[in-house]
Formats: C-alpha cells, structure tokens, sequence
C-alpha cells in the first residue's frame, strides 16, 4: 500500500513542475501570438479546468491530471501581465509598483474572504467560490490594456533572435542570484507558522504575523519605484539580499516575539524590493520584441526552479538540522545569492545599465 503522504507530495511537485516548464512556453506565445490573446485564452482555461477537481472524488490520477492542466494555464497569466503591465505603466507614466500591490491586497481579501465562507459554509463553498473568482479574472483579463498583437509587430520587423540575448553572461549570474533567494523563502512558507506556534504561540497570532508581512509589502510596492528611481538598481539588491539573509538568520536564532514582529516587516525587502527591482532588471535587459519570454525566464528560473528547490531544501534540514538549522541554512543561501549577483560580470554597475 503506497504511503498516504506520497500523493499529496507527486501533487506538489507536480504544480512546481509546470511552474518551470510553462511559463516558458507561454512566453513563446505570447511573443508570437501576442499576450493578450496568449493570457486571455490560458485564464480561461485556469477556470474552466478547476471545477473539474470535484468530479475527481479524491482519485489520484483524474486529480494528477486536473491539477497540470490548471496549472500549466495559470502560470501563463503572472510574466506576461506582468510584462503587458511594464509596457503599458512606461507608455502612460503610470508607477509599476502601485498596480502591482493590487494581487498583495488581493491576496489578503480572498484569503480572509475564504476563511469566513468557509467557516460560516464549511469547505463545500470552496470549488464554487474559485471557480467563480477565476472566472472573474479571465473576465478582467480581456479588457487589458495589453500591447499590439505580435503578429502585427511581425509584419512590420522581424523578431530577434532570442538566443542571443541568453548568451550574455550577466543574465545568468541574475537568474541564479535570484532563484538562491526565492528558494532561500522556502523555510518561510513551508514551516515559518509551525516555528511560530512550536514557540507557544497561537494559531491567531501566526495570522497576524503573515498579515503584517503582506501590508509591509505593499508598502514598499507604493513607494519602491521612487526608491529605485534615487538609489538605484544595485542598492535595492544589495539591501533586499542582505536584509533576507539577516530575516532569516534572526528568526533561526529566535532572540523573542518583539524582534519575531520586527523582522517579519523585512518582507518588503524578501520579495517587495526584490521582486520589483527585479522586473525592472529583466525588463530593461531584453527587447520589446522578445520582452515576454524574457519576463517568462525569470518567472520559471527564479520562482518556478527556486520555489521547487527552496521547499525541497527547506523539507531536508527541517528533518536533518531542525528548525533553527533550517533558517540558518535559508540565510546561508540568500547569502550566496548576494555573493554571485555581483559576482557577475561587471558587478554592480551591470545591474544599473541591464540593456
């Protein structure tokens, strides 16, 4: 008889799988087909294919196969929005970061939102709700402002050659700085509340916690574009790195609840500063032409491969080293992330001119 957890672990592995290879493949797309069609028509796909999970009634393989489907089609829609959102913020003068906090503030009210459904309706509200809120994003999704159709753009020049720009050394040493960093959140998401309650505190007190977080980074999303626009590329890196590896360094050590709170708040620099500077980085590295599958690479390498090491990771120490060993550990690895982002050729002034 096949162990209980084995499923649920193949299912797991199985969306970090998609993760990394589709996003790759959408960014062909949407290069070729352009991104509104590519992201409308995978959201689409995203909702129609989650009902299907409750026809499953718990058999492994209809769920294996739901649960690639649905994910192969949602990780579509993040690079190339994010991609379409960078072009239409610089067209308009709008400010990036103040539209990309809407998914963070999202995230809050849909996480609160399904924890009253569920409380006030138990977990059958649960396919009906998602359904109807994808389909509400694929709904939203066909009134973007996305850029012309690449198809258009083909007529008039042809696109470059992607390969070239993945022979330049400096995207490497990015991609792999960054993945060391995502995956060093993989102690974070796996096990940070089962750390804070192994420390006597409650279950409530864990929500506040990740609350705290999700507000601090939406504040840096506010005002983080000024911040690049006066520091710079290279000084948000080097602060976003460092103050993750001195994150998880404090929470491994665990000197008391007072700094527990204080250094939760560095969740504006973990992911807001890093993710913005980020996209800012590898929107200015390639061309408009081949810009989707650019913002693709980085969604695959960094969150797609990261995320999947990071959790694997972060699952081997907390069984080996324990938990202060694990963060320890997630420390070490944003560390060397530091070390190789500017490692790379022509060090921190390479991040500031990334073209």
């Amino acid at each position: 008889m096949p162990h209980p957890v084995r499923p649920r672990k193949i299912l797991t592995a199985a969306v970090q799988f998609s993760k990394i290879l589709a996003p790759n493949l959408w960014g062909w797309v949407g290069q070729h087909r352009g991104y509104g069609r590519a992201v409308v028509q995978a959201s689409l796909a995203a909702a129609l294919a989650f009902p299907l999970l409750g026809l499953a009634h718990g058999h492994f393989w209809p769920l294996l196969a739901i649960t690639l489907v649905f994910s192969f089609f949602w990780s579509a829609t993040l690079p190339l929005v994010d991609a379409a959102t960078l072009v239409w913020a610089e067209r308009t003068g709008r400010v990036y970061g103040r539209i990309r906090l809407w998914g963070s503030l999202g995230f809050i009210a849909l996480s609160l939102g399904m924890g009253v459904l569920a409380a006030h309706s138990g977990m059958a509200v649960f396919l009906p709700a998602m359904t109807a809120f994808l389909l509400l994003g694929w709904w939203s999704s066909r009134h973007l402002p996305f850029p012309q159709e690449a198809a258009a753009q083909e007529e008039r020049t042809p696109a470059p050659d992607f390969l070239r720009w993945l022979q330049d050394r400096r995207l490497w040493f990015f991609l792999l700085a960054g993945l060391l960093e995502q995956a060093s959140h993989g102690a974070y998401y796996a096990f940070y509340s089962i750390d804070v309650e192994r420390h006597g505190y409650s279950s409530g007190l864990v929500g506040l916690l990740w609350a705290l977080a999700v507000l601090c980074e939406v504040g840096f999303f506010w005002f983080g574009d000024r911040w690049i626009r006066r520091m710079g590329l290279p000084v948000t890196f080097f602060l976003a790195f460092l103050l993750t590896v001195f994150r998880w360094g404090v929470i491994g050590w665990w000197p008391g609840l007072l700094w527990i709170v204080l250094v939760q708040s560095l969740h504006a620099a973990s992911y807001g500063a890093f993710h913005l500077a980020a996209v800012r980085w590898v929107y200015g590295h390639f061309p408009p032409e081949v810009r989707s599958r650019g913002m693709a690479l980085y969604a695959s390498t960094v969150y797609g491969a990261g995320g999947a090491l990071g959790a694997l990771g972060a699952g081997w120490t907390w069984s080996h080293w324990g938990p202060s060993g694990t963060f320890f550990a997630a420390a070490s690895v944003a560390f060397l992330g530091l070390l190789l982002l500017f490692a790379a050729p022509g060090g921190g002034s390479a991040l500031e001119k990334p073209a």
